[in-house]
């Protein structure tokens, strides 16, 4: 049962639950207003010195990469970790490295190497697309989005993220679609995205199949004709023959799960080549039958490479070794490195320039970076070994007015740009209705003081009158029970009289009356007694 509390202490209770709600509506006010005010103030000053860049000379100032984030300049370490080597299509003696620590280029067929690096803030570069028709047009894929160059890489200024339609940045492989050099393709670590406008915008190609939503495709193969499309993903293989419009799975039971590499020729049937982690598949009548070859059964292959001009002519790159054939993968030769059969290849990289007879040849190995002009016969230092490992990013800069994009367009922020977006609105409607609450609060509480100060005021004029009426009323009841008295002993005296003139009988009677005016002249004793009292009281 609920104890019972006195009305002054249970609203006293009331009130000070009031102040405490009011005293945490205001922190929350603030405290709301104040972050609001720092997002919105941040995007107000980027919009302001944007407009007046010019005037300001803002693209003087760089900002070194060790006071900004790790997602604009990320730096792996120690080690080469090549993971792209592409050709200029105009100009074969052009060539692009991408690796883990940095792109970089040649234009002496790797005579001499120059690290692209001005605008490129990411340099984990996965792979590299030089548009067929306008090679000064350069495309890095890395694990934060697409970078490009209209300047055949001297200059990144252009960076493809989600606003484009990319929703999943984190890029595998890029390849432009050989029958058309306006179509981009990016494998990413959710499908894969195609782009019809030379990478501006972008849709999903192919959605994955897996219940949590998430496919991570590793590499995308188009055939010698290009025709079809294949990509290996961590699940499977894929195809699709109708420019990427649809996806079919294929050989789910015939081939292991994890495809490292993969090669399609254009003959009828087609002849496929799949490399794993268990060595090499092949199949000559357009997959429907798979042979695991038992000259590379145990071999990790996660290079395949043949050549369009011969297409009988294939490479197979293993963890130990560099293989060739030249009837078509029925018998295969190691092609020694350097003079050394077992170099250990951490990565290799075949290309077939127009320029030449023989294909060239990028290998990388734990200790150095190699390169043969002359499919494989002879080899040379390139000079990559020294210059990745010299890297430590001192010399990496951003410019202020890049930066300044990035915080006025959000993307400074990351994924973050959304919740801080999301919560500055929520935090902007928050402010308006417990702004007016707390005015409404204010108001109250304006209203009761000056209704406190007015009762004040009455009570403090209001016991003057009631008093001078007390001592009024006191007054005259002191008088009229006086002339009571007197009334009450003149009728005394009368009984007296009459005692002596009546007989027995009616004595007895006026002997009553006598008792009955004694009690009323004790009760009018007794009145003259609390008026006086009150007399008193009215004095004091």
């Amino acid at each position: 049962m609920r104890p019972y509390l006195p009305t002054h202490r249970r609203q006293g209770e009331r009130t000070a639950l009031r102040f405490q709600s009011f005293k945490t509506s205001r922190n929350f006010h603030k405290w709301t207003g104040f972050v609001c005010a720092i997002f919105f103030l941040m995007l107000a000053v980027s919009g302001i010195l944007l407009m007046h860049r010019d005037s300001l000379e803002l693209d003087k100032i760089e900002i070194q990469a060790k006071y900004l984030p790790d997602k604009y300049f990320k730096m792996i370490g120690e080690g080469f970790a090549l993971q792209a080597l592409t050709l200029n299509p105009k100009n074969p003696s052009i060539m692009f490295v991408g690796s883990q620590n940095g792109l970089f280029r040649s234009k002496d067929r790797g005579s001499t190497w120059t690290q692209l690096h001005e605008g490129l803030r990411n340099q984990n570069v996965r792979a590299i697309a030089v548009h067929p028709i306008m090679p000064q047009l350069v495309f890095a894929a890395t694990e934060r989005g697409i970078y490009i160059s209209e300047t055949g890489g001297d200059f990144w200024g252009g960076w493809i993220e989600e606003s484009s339609g990319l929703r999943n940045i984190d890029i595998r492989d890029l390849k432009f679609d050989p029958n058309d050099p306006e179509v981009l393709y990016a494998a990413t670590a959710d499908g894969v995205y195609k782009s019809d406008d030379e990478g501006d915008m972008w849709q999903a190609s192919f959605k994955p199949e897996k219940k949590d939503g998430r496919e991570s495709v590793r590499f995308i193969h188009f055939s010698s004709k290009g025709k079809t499309i294949y990509i290996g993903t961590d699940s499977g293989i894929f195809r699709s023959q109708d420019e990427g419009e649809t996806w079919t799975r294929q050989w789910e039971t015939a081939l292991p799960s994890r495809l490292k590499t993969l090669v399609s020729l254009d003959t009828e049937p087609e002849f496929l080549y799949a490399g794993f982690e268990t060595g090499l598949y092949k199949s000559f009548n357009h997959g429907i039958h798979w042979i695991h070859d038992k000259n590379l059964n145990t071999a990790f292959v996660h290079g395949l490479f043949v050549d369009p001009r011969q297409t009988t002519d294939l490479y197979a790159a293993t963890r130990e070794s560099l293989y060739h054939s030249a009837d078509g993968g029925d018998h295969w030769q190691v092609r020694s490195i350097d003079g050394d059969d077992e170099i250990g290849l951490d990565f290799i990289s075949i290309q077939f320039p127009s320029d030449m007879k023989a294909p060239m040849m990028l290998a990388a190995s734990r200790t150095q970076v190699l390169l043969s002009l002359d499919g494989g016969k002879h080899w040379k230092s390139t000079g990559l070994a020294e210059m990745l490992s010299e890297k430590t990013g001192t010399h990496l800069t951003m410019d202020l007015v890049k930066l300044l994009t990035e915080i006025h367009t959000g993307r400074f922020f990351g994924d973050l740009v959304f919740v801080l977006v999301d919560v500055s609105t929520v935090g902007l409607i928050l402010l308006i209705f417990s702004g007016i609450s707390l005015s409404l609060y204010r108001r109250k509480v304006s209203q009761s003081k000056k209704l406190k100060e007015r009762l004040k005021e009455e009570a403090q004029e209001v016991p003057v009158d009631a008093i001078l009426e007390i001592q009024e009323t006191a007054d005259d009841l002191s008088q009229e029970s006086h002339q009571i008295h007197d009334m009450i002993e003149h009728i005394n005296s009368h009984l007296a009289k009459c005692r002596t003139i009546y007989m027995t009988r009616e004595k007895k009677e006026i002997e009553k009356i006598g008792q009955h005016i004694v009690a009323i002249d004790k009760k009018m004793h007794h009145l003259m007694e609390r008026i006086e009292e009150i007399d008193k009281l009215s004095q004091n």
